[in-house]
């Protein structure tokens, strides 16, 4: 019964472990697709909210599982059942942990969906009327801020704008900073997002070059150990089994023989090249997600170079109308 309820857990862990596979397919297409589209951030948040409860719900399963399986007791002579089910519950739980760093992710696009980058309010400049609130002030007296007030204050009014009351100004002010500090803030969120996102893939590429390195190693050392085992005198060639591996521990097969070095060669292979498997999608993430922060980037560039150059427009018409004069 106990090697039964060992076997059910560990082929439960399988199919949680593609569930987790298909997660990570659908994180990356998400990251890779929605910023190609038209959906708006409405849409989007939809799309990662639903998401989302999907990976909360694979959690919940996920520990559930794990915490029935943890209350199932083993006698005192079943010690070999007794390590399989700590080697699962270590397992379980390495899941869970991938489980909720993609979590983490999902949220983090949902935030972002949610806060998106909000730009300065254009405002359109017309002679006697509030450039705050867009009404005739021919006949009342403008309220408006000079170069040397506005650098106090630390905001920027075009030059030629006026305002019908004390109120608006104040207003415009207020909204000025807000939208300012916000923006920088965000501007600062996003650099360090990037520079966190190219340590991120340098490691990563480090790691996929260091396995790639071993990986090359073995298959030279597999290749010099066939040319061994072909040339090994009365030895008949027979694959190493779960029987070879028995016979190793009772001294009929010598440790150093070729067939147990190749075979041990071709197994840590196989592992490694698991690694390497998982470390490309790794990176591939990473580059999605760093492609996203730098487009990001390049919006928020592109809007301070725009004002840049409204202001500079703005400044050269004046003077020309001043020289007219």
């Amino acid at each position: 019964m106990n090697f039964s309820t060992i076997q059910s857990a560990r082929e439960e862990l399988g199919r949680y472990e593609n569930n987790y596979q298909e997660l990570t397919k659908k994180i990356n297409l998400l990251l890779f697709s929605l910023s190609r589209t038209n959906l708006n951030s409405e849409e989007k948040n939809r799309m990662w909210k639903g998401l989302s409860e999907y990976t909360r719900n694979l959690i919940a399963k996920v520990e559930k599982t794990l915490l029935d399986f943890e209350n199932i007791l083993f006698s005192g002579d079943e010690e070999i059942l007794v390590e399989e089910k700590d080697n699962l519950s270590q397992k379980y739980k390495d899941l869970i942990g991938k489980l909720q760093k993609e979590k983490e992710i999902i949220l983090r696009e949902i935030k972002k969906e949610s806060t998106p980058f909000v730009p300065l309010r254009k405002k359109t400049l017309n002679p006697n009327y509030c450039y705050f609130d867009d009404v005739d002030i021919s006949s009342t007296f403008p309220y408006k801020l000079k170069k040397e007030e506005q650098a106090v204050l630390g905001i920027e009014i075009p030059e030629g704008a006026e305002f019908c009351s004390q109120e608006c100004l104040l207003d415009y002010c207020k909204e000025y900073r807000d939208k300012e500090k916000f923006r920088q803030d965000e501007e600062k969120k996003n650099k360090e997002k990037i520079e966190n996102d190219r340590r991120r893939v340098t490691e990563i590429q480090e790691k996929i070059g260091n396995l790639v390195k071993r990986i090359n190693n073995l298959e030279r050392k597999e290749r010099e150990l066939e040319l061994l085992e072909k040339n090994s005198r009365g030895e008949e060639k027979r694959r190493l089994s779960f029987f070879g591996r028995i016979w190793l521990r009772l001294g009929l097969i010598k440790e150093n023989d070729p067939r147990i070095l190749l075979q041990n060669s071709k197994d840590k292979k196989f592992n490694l090249s698991i690694e390497l498997e998982r470390e490309n999608e790794k990176l591939q993430k990473a580059l999605v997600t760093m492609s996203i922060d730098e487009q990001n980037q390049k919006k928020m560039l592109a809007y301070e170079n725009e004002r840049i150059s409204d202001k500079n427009k703005i400044a050269e018409k004046n003077e020309k109308e001043i020289e007219k004069k």
